[in-house]
């Protein structure tokens, strides 16, 4: 239970335990309000390394209060000085979001967004192969929850300012869909005392399901340690400059640090595993540097070997064709078939 699968346009992408890991380009609303911003951030994220990039959909007279919205507002002055005014103005159509989800296709990149009303829900499922994302300030928010359980669709859920007895009723709701869990601390940049990692695995545990990392840290290099503890998807903010202006520019990487990201969490994935058996690439030091068994003195043909007869020294050459140090006390007791000196190898065709 711990893959899920997800539809899209170049066919179903499997996507959990044991397989390589998705990036989660978030553009979210750092495209500020622009098309061609967005997109030439999404064809960013494809050569950063991204699988994933995923925008942001809300109706802000559906969200909140007129209170809060008309309320002042001072993070992007440049774009107005309520909530609502910035929101509105960050806002893509449904026309925009058509062509944006194309384009990520177009270049092999899967196409999320996350969805913060019953609205902007509705909005997305008239998408091709729409994936949901829940904020991880919207898994409280029973109703949109219900609503999007009853899609079917895939679900990408965060966790972040959520308790236990939330996230199992949460998970409750949606465990009929194809669901992944984010592990997530609300808090913008993250401490390191406060990520917590060893929660992926806890939340595998709990739930039984595909567990990825939402990661809002400084730096790429928890992230990449997120990868090695099994996280099937890490999400990290994604602009062009944290200078610009913006709500979310100044908590981004940037296209050079995604793509270190990436790029390292990829050469991490090839050491993951459980190591049982002798490897091939092992042979030529174990051949030189384990010991074989060898005669300390003159053994006539058909004498009985002695525990004195024998000693451990490099090399062993080859334990298919003669015996290692482990095996040393099955030897004695055993007699040679011909005549043997000291300082020969004993080989497993040389006694009986």
């Amino acid at each position: 239970m711990r893959q899920v699968t997800f539809k899209t346009a170049s066919g179903f992408i499997p996507i959990g335990e044991g397989l390589p890991t998705h990036f989660i380009a978030e553009i979210g609303l750092n495209h500020n309000g622009s098309l061609e911003l967005a997109k030439g951030m999404i064809l960013e994220a494809a050569k950063s390394g991204a699988t994933m990039v995923k925008f942001q959909k809300r109706f802000p007279e559906k969200l909140a209060t007129a209170e809060f919205l008309d309320a002042p507002f001072t993070k992007c002055p440049l774009f107005g000085s309520t909530q609502r005014e910035v929101r509105e103005r960050l806002e893509l159509s449904f026309d925009e979001y058509k062509i944006l989800e194309g384009y990520a296709k177009s270049l092999g990149l899967m196409f999320s967004a996350s969805v913060f009303d019953i609205e902007s829900l509705e909005f997305l499922t008239k998408l091709s192969d729409p994936i949901i994302k829940i904020a991880s300030h919207s898994i409280t928010n029973g109703p949109l929850l219900k609503e999007i359980a009853r899609t079917g669709l895939p679900v990408i859920c965060s966790l972040g300012g959520g308790d236990q007895k939330e996230t199992d009723e949460a998970f409750e709701i949606l465990k009929d869909n194809p669901l992944i869990f984010l592990h997530c601390v609300s808090a913008y940049p993250t401490p390191d005392d406060l990520i917590n990692l060893d929660t992926i695995a806890y939340l595998k545990e709990r739930y039984n399901v595909p567990v990825g990392y939402s990661s809002h840290e400084v730096g790429v290099e928890i992230s990449i340690a997120a990868t090695v503890m099994g996280a099937c998807m890490v999400e990290r903010h994604f602009s062009y400059n944290r200078a610009m202006v913006g709500l979310d520019h100044g908590i981004s990487l940037t296209p050079p640090e995604f793509a270190e990201m990436v790029i390292k969490s990829r050469r991490l994935e090839k050491v993951r595993g459980v190591k049982t058996e002798l490897l091939p690439a092992e042979k030529i030091a174990r051949n030189n540097y384990h010991v074989g068994v060898y005669l300390t003195r003159n053994l006539k043909k058909g004498e009985f070997i002695d525990s004195h007869d024998l000693i451990c020294l490099q090399p062993l050459n080859s334990s298919e064709q003669y015996f290692t140090g482990l095996e040393i006390n099955d030897i004695v007791g055993k007699i040679v078939v011909d005549d043997m000196g000291p300082g020969q190898q004993l080989s497993r065709i040389s006694i009986k």
